[in-house]
């Protein structure tokens, strides 16, 4: 038989009277929070993070944190020669990479123990909803901005080192060159630069695939919203044939692969922006996402209020910023330099302050039917 919730956070202060009491709960709550970030992050689903601790780490000697040194393969080559012939000879050098640590955290949560015995919600479920939570959503944020500004420094090198606009005006007079962003097939022949998103064409997700696989690269797995998904759905019998059309009208798209490539989908929409699609190598050839030490978790209790809070340190980096391609459903120019048609706030990610806006409008009393509250 189940324990009901408010016997559950009456024992929970009761334990946090005692210091054995609080290195429970903070275990508990670790390990809790631990499992799932791991779950929800769709950044760790691209790049699965690793476990380090402090003996695998470095001194960083800029400043006074810990860092990882990445080792990046070398470069080489074979070449044909006579019998008589002498090859080319190479100093081998390995490229290497900094990584560095910082921290994710939630806010300090408080609560005084009178009040929370008023709850029906125990309270694992305000940690794992206001901790785990914002957590996830930081880290996957910053992985969005990381990818972004990957694609942007290609975009900025095959243009000659120029920041270029790229629009559907731009596309239409052969002004831009397109080699690490891609504007979708309705977007490019928009007959205006606007922030509409219009809906993904079979075409464009095989343009995606080119980019990266035409640069001796092999696109792995795209990552896009479920606002974007849904229009994949709407494809008609020449796309999806008679069978999977018939499967999809009932039971929607149920396979793991598109075209051969997994996908993944995300409802997070502020922080990664309809009409956003990218596309990744495997993990080995694209970057390295570390964790250091397990995720932490603080409780305590100090009077009749109760604080707890979790954190984690992690370092995240794209190595190879050649091994991420990008899809753009909207005729706008999305380029953070250039910003040719002042959209760009519609495109990027919110800023932290911002993520995660409630749905609810209870504490507007917008309730139905409406009660007094105080």
């Amino acid at each position: 038989m189940s324990v009901p919730a408010r016997v559950l956070n009456e024992l929970f202060t009761q334990k946090l009277g005692s210091s054995e009491g609080k290195e429970k709960m903070a275990e508990y709550g670790g390990s809790y929070i631990r499992d799932r970030l791991r779950e929800v992050s769709y950044a760790r689903k691209i790049v699965p993070p690793e476990q380090v601790t402090r003996s695998d780490c470095q001194r960083s000697v800029n400043h006074d944190t810990l860092v990882k040194i990445v080792d990046v393969e070398p470069q080489s080559k074979a070449l044909t020669m006579t019998f008589r012939g002498t090859p080319t000879a190479r100093f081998i050098r390995g490229p290497k990479a900094e990584v560095g640590f910082y921290t994710v955290t939630s806010e300090i949560f408080q609560k005084t123990e009178q009040e929370l015995l008023a709850y029906e919600m125990p309270i694992t479920k305000v940690i794992e909803e206001n901790s785990v939570k914002d957590i996830q959503e930081v880290e996957d944020r910053e992985f969005t901005v990381n990818i972004e500004a990957a694609c942007q420094a290609l975009q900025l090198t095959a243009n000659g080192g120029v920041a270029t606009a790229l629009n559907a005006t731009t596309i239409k007079a052969g002004g831009v060159i397109e080699f690490s962003i891609r504007k979708g097939e309705l977007a490019r022949t928009a007959p205006t630069n606007d922030a509409t998103v219009r809906p993904i064409q079979r075409p464009d997700l095989i343009n995606l695939f080119k980019m990266l696989d035409g640069n001796r690269l092999r696109s792995e797995r795209m990552l896009m919203t479920e606002v974007d998904w849904d229009d994949i759905l709407q494809w008609t019998l020449e796309d999806f044939g008679d069978r999977l059309q018939s499967e999809t009208a009932v039971d929607g798209y149920k396979y793991n692969t598109l075209f051969g490539r997994s996908y993944i989908r995300t409802v997070k929409t502020d922080i990664l922006r309809p009409g956003n699609i990218y596309i990744f190598t495997k993990p080995e050839f694209f970057g390295k996402f570390y964790v250091l030490n397990n995720t932490k978790f603080y409780i305590d209790k100090i009077a009749n209020v109760i604080t707890f809070q979790a954190w984690e340190d992690i370092a995240m980096a794209i190595i190879n910023i050649a091994s991420v391609r990008k899809m753009e459903l909207y005729s706008a120019d999305a380029n953070p330099t250039t910003n040719q048609d002042t959209l760009i706030s519609q495109f990027v990610p919110v800023t932290e302050d911002a993520l995660g806006a409630p749905n609810n409008q209870v504490d507007q009393g917008n309730v139905f039917p409406q009660i007094t509250t105080w």
